[in-house]
């Protein structure tokens, strides 16, 4: 998606950026965590949001993640585009000294959440919304765990690159379609360009999105 101007987060995003009694959210120079009150899980899970939406958008998944006692993390980016910092999640990997990880990208988010899949050990599992690898970039033989989720209804992404990303990701790879779903429901940033009216509420989504990533890490070795 190419523009000058940032999608910005909506009401229930702001709203899930509240802390409560389930989770703490701190706001950090360079992301934002939802801390679980409760812990349940040693897996850590870190986002790159989509380019040009305000990373606050996708706070709805995370604080559903967080309230099931999963630790997540929000990268912010600068001109809220991955591709000018796609290694930002080894920030949060050297400050959070847990060994395994979750990382996970909306669409143009989601290459850069696949590069660092294929880079760093402690990242045993990728979660792709509405996106897929760089060409450049080869998961078949690797041991991360990964899944591949999109909504029937998504008129932004490319079908056909979507489709063949299955050469580029390993056979155990877990495909998962939204039906109803669309491009602009994996956050709260409004009808993104381009897009088809989705089917479903956008909370019904972001509740199959945080459901299929606790399934993944649920099942991680």
């Amino acid at each position: 998606m190419a523009c000058s101007f940032s999608y910005t987060a909506g009401s229930d995003a702001l709203n899930a950026l509240v802390s409560d009694e389930l989770t703490t959210v701190t706001v950090e120079d360079d992301w934002i965590v939802f801390n679980p009150a409760t812990s349940s899980s040693d897996v850590g899970f870190a986002f790159y949001p989509g380019a040009k939406v305000e990373a606050e958008a996708y706070a709805p998944i995370l604080k559903n993640l967080s309230d099931a006692g999963i630790t997540s993390y929000l990268l912010t980016l600068p001109a809220d585009l991955a591709i000018l910092n796609q290694d930002a999640v080894l920030d949060v990997l050297n400050s959070d000294m847990r060994d395994y990880w979750v990382v996970a990208g909306h669409s143009l988010g989601g290459v850069a959440a696949a590069k660092m899949a294929n880079q760093e050990p402690s990242i045993v599992g990728l979660s792709l919304w509405a996106s897929y690898p760089a060409s450049n970039v080869d998961l078949v033989h690797s041991d991360v765990s990964v899944q591949s989720l999109v909504g029937s209804k998504d008129g932004v992404i490319n079908w056909d690159n979507w489709n063949n990303s299955s050469t580029q990701l390993p056979a155990t790879t877990t495909w998962i379609t939204i039906e109803g779903g669309n491009h602009s429901q994996f956050g709260d940033y409004g009808f993104q360009s381009g897009d088809d009216s989705a089917d479903i509420p956008a909370e019904s989504q972001w509740t199959q999105t945080s459901n299929a990533i606790q399934n993944l890490i649920d099942v991680l070795p």
